[in-house]
């Protein structure tokens, strides 16, 4: 019996709201379909969590808003420890 490999995609975000859409739709639009997303937001100041709020209702996309700037660094690792990928 084979399985399929599940993929967990970390994505840190601050302030890059006029990518979020495409970035989120590039991976859902993906015909490979076994995936999570852990989006990380750094704090953002501009309309991130506008957009990201149309994604929350995604049961295989995650989203943790940071309640102060920490840096790609630290969002990369709350996304390493939040996936369930070994």
């Amino acid at each position: 019996m084979t399985t399929t490999p599940s993929i967990d995609i970390i994505i840190p975000n601050y302030n890059k709201a006029k990518y979020l859409d495409k970035c989120l739709e590039s991976v859902i639009n993906q015909s490979y379909k076994n995936w999570k997303i852990y989006l990380i937001d750094d704090f953002s100041k501009d309309d991130s969590k506008k957009i990201l709020e149309k994604y929350e209702k995604f049961e295989n996309i995650h989203i943790f808003y940071l309640d102060k700037n920490y840096g790609p660094f630290y969002c990369r690792n709350i996304g390493l420890e939040k996936s369930s990928s070994n």
